[in-house]
């Protein structure tokens, strides 16, 4: 059953030339397994708000989104709250993840505000109540990101947050110009990675690579990221605990990885993920890493491009792979940006004390 755990606020929102108004706001705990509802509201406040947030890719599909929220994590228990008026009107919501086995010290919350609800405060009352949880569970730092040209980040720096590490998305789109330079780019890449060999799969790893697979993610550490983050470290129940997160969204899940001949070592890995109930023609890179042994061999375009020869033929539809790299992260863009991938959006990370946090809003 949803959770009823939840309370009545009454708030001081502005209603412009220092004027303010008594508005009631409740806020409750729903678990999006169980209250379809709940969900499908926080989705519609999600989509409805995209063109403002977002504009220059399709909104994720309601089944991706489900998957996303619905699905349990392991190593990460997550709150979900949802905000409405007195009248019932959704006004926000937020999703708060509160890991158990790296950042202990972060709470890491995706916030959101209806599209006509904005600028009234809203914001505010649900980042502070965010604080009040992420508190109770022993947390000091509040870690988010938005969009670069979004409201997010005007609204970071009113409340005070710091900006941290920026990403930024690129766009690789798909078609016979792509196609006719990756027979060129392998002829590059294939005489310094003579001693590798390729290897390709769809859906959960095969239990031989699992090994290999989780060292790869686990070298992720060594990307940039912000000081306060703790890069994840992965295992064998770590990943199959993602795998069954991947297979409950319904997508279509191809990973390429080269080996180390004579050691039979994992070298590389990419990842696209293809979402059919999505905005056709879309696709989503996911990781793509190189061990700190094996660089210097061109195994990241190598990877690359056997996944863009091997997409071809099995999903002929894709038009574009939208993909996100650290800005300092010059290694993995150099690679991009030989295969064409262009900049479609900065996004801004941003990290709030807790201590900060719970002072923003207080009841009237």
């Amino acid at each position: 059953m949803a959770s009823r755990r939840g309370r009545r606020l009454d708030i001081r929102l502005p209603r412009g030339a220092g004027q303010y108004w008594l508005a009631a706001v409740r806020i409750e705990q729903f678990d999006p397994k169980t209250d379809g509802q709940r969900l499908q509201t926080c989705y519609d406040m999600f989509a409805s708000a995209w063109a403002d947030d977002d504009p220059n890719v399709p909104p994720f599909s309601f089944a991706m989104f489900r998957s996303w929220w619905a699905s349990d994590s392991l190593d990460e228990p997550r709150q979900f709250w949802l905000a409405t008026a007195e009248s019932g009107t959704p006004l926000g919501c937020y999703e708060l993840r509160l890991p158990t086995r790296e950042n202990l010290s972060n709470g890491f919350v995706e916030l959101l505000v209806a599209r006509g609800s904005r600028r009234r405060g809203i914001g505010t009352v649900l980042l502070a109540h965010a604080a009040r949880q992420a508190d109770q569970a022993g947390r000091g730092l509040l870690m988010g990101a938005a969009r670069i040209g979004a409201p997010g980040p005007a609204f970071a720096a009113s409340i005070g947050a710091t900006a941290g590490l920026q990403d930024a998305r690129r766009i690789l789109d798909v078609g016979p110009d792509l196609h006719a330079r990756l027979r060129g780019l392998r002829a590059e890449a294939e005489p310094r990675a003579t001693a590798y060999s390729i290897r390709r799969w769809v859906g959960p790893t095969p239990e031989d690579l699992v090994g290999g697979v989780c060292a790869l993610v686990s070298a992720m550490a060594d990307a940039p990221h912000n000081a306060a983050y703790e890069p994840e470290i992965w295992d064998a129940a770590r990943l199959r605990a993602e795998e069954e997160r991947m297979a409950a969204r319904g997508s279509r899940d191809y990973s390429v990885a080269a080996s180390h001949g004579e050691t039979g070592e994992m070298a590389a890995l990419t990842g696209v993920m293809v979402d059919p109930a999505g905005a056709p023609g879309w696709a989503y890179q996911m990781l793509t890493a190189v061990t700190r042994e094996h660089r210097g061999h061109r195994l990241g375009i190598l990877i690359k491009v056997a996944m863009l020869e091997w997409l071809a033929e099995a999903e002929p539809q894709l038009r574009h792979i939208m993909t996100f790299n650290a800005v300092p992260n010059q290694y993995m863009i150099a690679v991009n940006e030989a295969l064409g991938h262009r900049v479609s959006d900065y996004f801004q990370s941003f990290e709030l004390p807790v201590e900060a946090a719970l002072k923003l809003a207080a009841p009237a």
